[in-house]
Parts: C-alpha cells; sequence; structure tokens
C-alpha cells in the first residue's frame, strides 16, 4: 500500500496539472487580498483580521476543489485504459481505491494549508494589523482557525464521495455532476421533500438533510467556538468518508474493468 501510494504522490508531483491548478488558486487569492487593498486607499480602511473572515464565507469553495484534486489524481484511468493495468499488475481493487483516495486527501490537504497560508501571509503584508471596530488580528485568526478545524474533516468527506463517484462512474464530466448532484443538490432535494411532507416523517428528512457535508459547513459559521458542533462536525465527515468508502469499494469490486 505504502509504495502504491509513493507512486500516486511521484504522479501528482510530476504533472503539470498540479502546478497549475494550485496557481491559479493563489492568483485568485492574490486578486482577492488586492481588493481589499485597493478598497483600503480609496475608501474606509478594512484591517487584516476583517479581510481573513471572509475566508469562513467561502468554505463551500473545498467542496469545488474536490473536484479538481480528485480529477488530478484519478486521471481519467477509465478512458485512458490504465486501469485495468494496475488490476492486471496484481495489485488488489482495495489497494488501488484506498491508495487514491489517500493521495486525492493529501492533495487537499496540502492545498489547504498552501492557499491558507499563502492568503493570511498575504493580508498581514498588504494590510493594517488594527482599524476602527473590526475583529482583531487575534480573533479574526481564532474564528478562522476553528472553522478550518471544524471543515476540514467535512471537506475530507466530500473529496470520499468524489473518489467514489470516480471510480463507480465511466467517465470525468457524469462522475462530477454525479458528486455535484450529491453534494449540492441532494440535501436541497430531501429538504424540500421533508418540506412538502411534513408531520414526523418530513421532520426526519429536514434533519436529515441538516448532516450533508455542506450543510454543516453552513452551520459551523453561526457558532463559532462551539466545541460541541466541532465534535459534530468530525463524526458527521467520519461518517461520511467511511459510508463513501465502504460503497465506493463494493461498486469498485464488482466492475468489469475494459
Amino acid at each position: 500500500m505504502l509504495n502504491y501510494i509513493r507512486a500516486e504522490i511521484y504522479k501528482l508531483l510530476r504533472r503539470p496539472y498540479t502546478y497549475i491548478t494550485l496557481g491559479v488558486m493563489l492568483a485568485l487569492e492574490a486578486l482577492f487580498a488586492s481588493m481589499f487593498a485597493f478598497h483600503n486607499s480609496h475608501s474606509l480602511i478594512t484591517p487584516f483580521g476583517a479581510a481573513i473572515v471572509a475566508i469562513v464565507e467561502m468554505g463551500t469553495i473545498g467542496f469545488c476543489i474536490c473536484l479538481l484534486t480528485g480529477d488530478i489524481v484519478f486521471a481519467a484511468q477509465y478512458k485512458n485504459s490504465t486501469l485495468k493495468n494496475e488490476v492486471s499488475f496484481g495489485l488488489s481493487r482495495t489497494q488501488i481505491y484506498l491508495g487514491k483516495l489517500l493521495a486525492q486527501t493529501l492533495l487537499s490537504i496540502v492545498y489547504l494549508v498552501v492557499m491558507m497560508a499563502f492568503f493570511i501571509g498575504l493580508c498581514a503584508i498588504v494590510l493594517p494589523m488594527e482599524a476602527g471596530n473590526f475583529f482583531t488580528a487575534s480573533e479574526g485568526l481564532t474564528i478562522v482557525g476553528w472553522f478550518l478545524a471544524a471543515g476540514l474533516p467535512l471537506w475530507i468527506a466530500g473529496q470520499a464521495v468524489m473518489c467514489m463517484c470516480l471510480f463507480l462512474v465511466n467517465g470525468e464530466i457524469a462522475s462530477s455532476f454525479l458528486y455535484v448532484g450529491i453534494v449540492f443538490v441532494l440535501e436541497t432535494v430531501i429538504g424540500l421533500a421533508g418540506l412538502f411532507a411534513g408531520g414526523p416523517v418530513g421532520d426526519a428528512l429536514i434533519t436529515l438533510a441538516g448532516y450533508f457535508p455542506r450543510n454543516m459547513l453552513e452551520g459551523a459559521k453561526e457558532v463559532v467556538g462551539n466545541m460541541t458542533y466541532m465534535g459534530q462536525a468530525w463524526l458527521v465527515g467520519v461518517f461520511w468518508v467511511a459510508v463513501s468508502t465502504a460503497i465506493g469499494l463494493y461498486g469498485f469490486r464488482k466492475k468489469e474493468i475494459k
């Protein structure tokens, strides 16, 4: 397993796609930070603490990044007919599945660390640390740190769902649509069904919709510092990772690879 993961990481480090994607994300962050700096020079001052708290409002982007990291690691293996070579080589399907899932997750975490360090560091350089009645630097860092800690298991859950979709569905576009349907659409459908159903069944459906990763992440913005919610977020993340991995593994073991 370790050798397979090393091989996947080696391939990641050799692909321009890996660096281009990160470069684009960092460029967008630089543009966002420059907007605060431009605003500061022409209007009211936005200090460091208030700027970095904007990270909390953009948590959903983490689920979108899962689409990219999944695509980078999986590398269209059904389309290129390379997955069957790995199976023919003698690797078990469990090794292949878990190896790619771990590679995707590690890449996502590296992206998260680099992007957060870059944006926070850039804001610290170009923005004043304190101004007016905004969040102080320490308050801003505390809020962002708590949100990232609560969001990490939920983003990893999104990565597990993406991995499941890539293995179960032939074709990058189809797997991406399935991922978007599960992470972004299904919760809304279940919630609406609960509203129309009413009664105990409706209440159960609405409660169920609230435990989807994106809804949990949205809820985290409202309860910064609540360690009970932090625990719930980690439990929900672990549950989604376990279920998605179990379904993906089962489907991949039964799947005929051509």
